[in-house]
Order: C-alpha cells, then structure tokens, then sequence
C-alpha cells in the first residue's frame, strides 16, 4: 500500500473519521502541535522533517482510545498485540517504534521529558525515521515512529558505505585489514552523535560522563574500542580527509575490525572495534 504523505495542515477530524461536535475525540490542535514540536526539536539537529501519514495517525489514535477506554498504558494492549503488528495489519509496511505516555492533556510536557530522557530522545532525533502518527485520549498519547524502505534511508546506509570504503582504501594502501561495518557500533556512534548535537559538546565523553566506550558496551559490543569525531564537514569524503588527519594512527591500526559511523548535524563519530 503506497505511504502518502500528508499536509500538517489538513484537516484531522476529516483524517481520522470524527465529525465537529463529537464529543471525546481528540483535539486535532493538539496532534498538530505535537507534530510541529517534533520537527521543530529535529529541525535543530539539521535533520529531516517527520512526515505525518493517516494510516499511523488513525492506529496511534485507535491505540489511545483503547488504553483510555481500558485503563492501561504500553505498546500492546493486555492481550499482548503489539501496535507495532496493528501499523502493519493496516498498510504500513515499514519498521516502527512506539512510545506511549499518560497525564498530559497538551504534548508540550510530554515531549519535553522526552527529550529529556536518552531512551526517547535517541528515537524522537533519530536518522532512520520517516513517518509519524499521534494519538490522543484524555491525556493519554501514542507516537508511531516509522522506517520506510525509502530512497532516504538508502541515502543513509550509502553515506556510511561510501564513509567505510574510504577508510578502507587507505587501511588496503597500508596494507592492513579492510573493516566492516557493525551494527552495535552504529547504534552507539548514532547515539554519541545525537547527544553531541543535542547538548552542543564535542568530544568522546558526554558532560555527564557517559563514554564512547561504555555506549558500545551498552548496545553489545563485546571487543575494545576508541572514537574518532570530526565536526563541520559535508561529505564523506571531507570527513574522511579530515578525521585522517586528526585520527590516522587508530583508523588504519593493525587491531580493529570493525567500524560504526553516524553523522547528525556537522558532527561526524566512526567508532572502530577489535574483535
């Protein structure tokens, strides 16, 4: 089923099948603000614009009103259906990430703590997503965050690619082993770069603390690392000249295997691995 996306404009009584007057619905002001805040925080981080699609909005809608009308809060309902499998029982073909939460009649509370915790932020202003819904009842929310299988997210995968094959051309003039590329060290080096960006820091350790080393750790990288960052370049291949000239040694040492990179906003992190 083709994902169409929508104005943030429209009008969301018509989306979602309600009629003025009706009384309990959500208040499509409020699904609109939540949308406008959301690209506004992204809009900071120079990333891309969530789309709103009125298959999610009309599942994340669905949702709310359920754990409204039966006094629970997740993203499945106590029979154990994931809203994830609704989004696709509906059309979406897409990956999803849900994020639920209560007490809030207006989102602006509600996104706020979120950008306030790691756990939501990572998804909120993350990369890989595309395509938004939001639902609504009596302060309860549900937000569907989805990954098309885009052109975007080809776009994506082919910077990493082309940011690995230049590192690896100079490791093959050096004569050392070609990397691959490990998802938990993309994962890790995502999140540094989100953080650096959101926090406006630079460098392998956040203010808090929290380092390159342990965020691998964390998403399950078993083998040693080091971090290499970069700010201000444009193109794989500036980030590349750039960071081997700042990070030479450890980017062709003999010992690493593996790589994980991510760019958010001029900031650049490649995480190398041992195995």
């Amino acid at each position: 089923m083709p994902q169409k996306p929508i104005d943030v404009h429209i009008d969301l009584n018509d989306l979602l099948g309600l009629r003025k007057g009706k009384p309990g619905g959500p208040d499509p002001k409020a699904l609109e603000r939540a949308l406008v805040l959301v690209n506004e925080e992204r809009s900071k981080l120079s990333l891309h614009p969530l789309q709103a699609l009125p298959v999610l909005f009309q599942v994340a809608q669905a949702h709310a009103t359920d754990m409204d009308q039966r006094g629970y809060l997740g993203n499945a309902t106590p029979e154990g259906d994931p809203v994830a499998a609704k989004a696709r029982r509906a059309g979406y073909e897409g990956k999803t990430e849900i994020l639920v939460a209560d007490g809030a009649e207006q989102p602006d509370g509600v996104i706020r703590e979120w950008l306030a915790s790691a756990q939501y932020q990572k998804h909120l202003l993350s990369e890989t997503y595309q395509h938004i819904g939001v639902g609504t009842s009596d302060g309860l929310w549900t937000f569907i965050l989805g990954t098309p299988p885009s052109l975007q997210m080809s776009d994506v995968r082919e910077l990493r690619l082309s940011v690995l094959r230049l590192i690896n051309e100079e490791r093959r003039r050096a004569s050392q082993p070609l990397l691959e590329l490990s998802d938990q060290l993309g994962t890790a080096a995502h999140e540094h770069c989100a953080d650096m960006a959101q926090r406006d820091y630079f460098g392998t350790q956040s203010p808090s603390g929290e380092s390159i080393a342990s965020r691998s750790k964390s998403a399950g990288f078993a083998g040693r690392t080091v971090g290499c960052l970069t700010k201000g370049p444009q193109s794989p291949e500036e980030a590349v000249t750039a960071l081997l000239a700042s990070s030479r040694g450890n980017l062709l040492h003999p010992d690493v295997r593996f790589a994980g990179i991510a760019t958010t906003a001029g900031r650049w992190t490649v995480i190398l691995g041992t195995r």
